[in-house]
C-alpha cells in the first residue's frame, strides 16, 4: 500500500509521534517536573570572573551547579544576575553553559554541546549534539527544550551532513506477563 502523504509530512508526522511519546514518559517519571527554580543555585569552579557592570559572573573550570535535585556541569556558565536592589541578593535570571552541557537529576540526563538554563522562565535549553536518557530510553537530536513547570520535553532532529534531519530514539518496552496455559 502506498502512501498518500509526501516525505516531508512523514518526517514532521514521525516526530510529532515522537515529542507525544517524550512529553508523556517525561511528564510521567521526571523529578524535574514542577522543579522549584527559586531555591538556592550552589556553584563551583576553578576560576570566577565578576563583570559587575554588565550584571554578570563567569565561572571556568570543571563548573557545577547544583539547585534541589538538579545539577548542571559544563567548561564555563555564565551567571546573568540583576543589581538594581542594592538591598537584597542578587536576582539571577539565566546561566548560559559552553562546552560539553551535562544536566543530571535522579531520573534523566541531558547532555549537550551548550545549555541554557532560564531560571526566570524555568527552562533549559541544550544544543549541538543532544543525547536525552531518561531510564534505558534514549533520544538523539540537535536542540532539546526541557520544561521544568510541565515536564513536557521538545526534541528537534539532528542537523548534520550525515543525518536526514529526523529525531532518533530507542525506548525500552516493558514486558508483559506470558499468559496462563491450561495443562
Amino acid at each position: 500500500m502506498q502512501s498518500i502523504l509526501p516525505p516531508v509530512a512523514h518526517r514532521l508526522l514521525a516526530s510529532f509521534v515522537l515529542l507525544i511519546g517524550v512529553s508523556l514518559a517525561v511528564s510521567a517519571q521526571s523529578v524535574l517536573k514542577n522543579h522549584d527554580t527559586y531555591q538556592p543555585l550552589d556553584i563551583s569552579a576553578e576560576r570566577l570572573e565578576m563583570q559587575q557592570k554588565q550584571g554578570r559572573a563567569i565561572f571556568t573550570g570543571a563548573v557545577q551547579v547544583t539547585q534541589g535535585k538538579l545539577t548542571l556541569r559544563s567548561d564555563t556558565i555564565t551567571v546573568f544576575y540583576d543589581l538594581s536592589d542594592t538591598d537584597s541578593d542578587p536576582a539571577i535570571s539565566r546561566l548560559d553553559a559552553q562546552g560539553q552541557f551535562e544536566l543530571f537529576s535522579e531520573s534523566e540526563t541531558l547532555v549537550g554541546d551548550w545549555g541554557i538554563y532560564d531560571v526566570d522562565r524555568q527552562l533549559v535549553t541544550v544544543g549541538g549534539d543532544v543525547v536525552f536518557r531518561q531510564g534505558t530510553s534514549e533520544l538523539k537530536g540537535s536542540r532539546l527544550e526541557f520544561d521544568l513547570v510541565s515536564g513536557l520535553a521538545k526534541l528537534d532532529g539532528e542537523d548534520t551532513r550525515d543525518s536526514d534531519g529526523r529525531v532518533r530514539g530507542s525506548f525500552t518496552v516493558p514486558s508483559q506477563p506470558k499468559p496462563d496455559t491450561p495443562d
